[in-house]
């Protein structure tokens, strides 16, 4: 009978610390992945927690939103469609009249885009609607741009100032993005520019008479194209695209007619007093 050879005591010895020293390492190992797939779960559950707040935020900003465009609405029905769209024709006389609009940025610069929203192709359509109502009570119109072209602002001034305008207007929309629930038309001056703070006065005042669109008052400002021409300029915001429901009415065509038409009828007011 063949006998089983004994190991000898120091390599046992060493067979035992290396099995002791792999459990540690796996035990090790197990630890650490543990704690890895705890705080990956922890981080997901505050993500989604972030993410679950600022969807109920916005969800009552919308709901809010959508409280005060109605409450709009239910003034606008009491209103006829002839007040809201006619113009005074006989507030001009024969006086021969000139006015240069500028839709805001252009071909490579688009302005604010949200969404589905570009800023400058809403700032064109309004000016064109505008110009058509302008040209129907007999004043001359001249556009800084009439399609989707890039311009420097020393070019739109330069344009104002060579036509001698009788005023220069500036159209673009609004962005504040710390906080999507203000919404409703600015009007902007030169702070050293009195006609200009006329001409923003009497559209403001327009705006709110026809109570058609919301109206976040006239404020001076020292923008380029108002501190560098040499006629009456105002730069209207006439909405804010980080407002949702703002955006939405900003790209419907029925709702720049509106702002085209008050905007005419506070232009009109402004030439009249001149």
């Amino acid at each position: 009978m063949v006998q089983k050879r004994r190991q000898p005591a120091w390599k046992t010895e060493n067979q035992r610390k290396r099995s002791k020293k792999i459990a540690r390492r796996r035990r090790k190992v197990i630890a650490y992945t543990v704690r890895g797939i705890m705080a990956a779960v922890l981080a997901v559950m505050i993500l989604l927690m972030i993410c679950g707040c600022l969807y109920i935020r916005d969800f009552f900003r919308r709901n809010e939103n959508e409280s005060s465009t109605q409450k709009a609405d239910a003034i606008r029905e009491t209103i006829s469609g002839a007040e809201e769209d006619e113009l005074d024709a006989d507030l001009l006389g024969e006086e021969n009249h000139m006015v240069v609009l500028d839709a805001g940025h252009g071909g490579e610069d688009g302005g604010t885009v949200e969404q589905a929203a570009t800023e400058k192709e809403i700032n064109l359509a309004v000016v064109l609607k505008l110009k058509e109502l302008l040209e129907d009570q007999g004043i001359q119109v001249g556009l800084t741009r009439d399609k989707d072209i890039f311009m420097k602002l020393e070019e739109r001034v330069q344009i104002a100032n060579r036509e001698k305008a009788d005023l220069f207007i500036s159209i673009h929309c609004n962005y504040y993005e710390k906080d999507s629930s203000i919404y409703g038309l600015e009007c902007y001056y030169c702070k050293s520019g009195e006609e200009g703070k006329h001409y923003a006065e009497k559209i403001m005042e327009t705006i709110e008479e026809g109570r058609n669109i919301v109206s976040r008052n006239i404020k001076p400002a020292n923008y380029y194209i108002l501190k560098n021409t040499t006629v009456p300029a105002v730069l209207v915001e006439i909405g804010y695209l980080s407002n949702y429901n703002e955006r939405n009415q900003l790209m419907s065509e029925e709702y720049q007619e509106k702002l085209a038409g008050e905007l005419a009828k506070g232009i009109v007011e402004g030439l009249k007093a001149f």
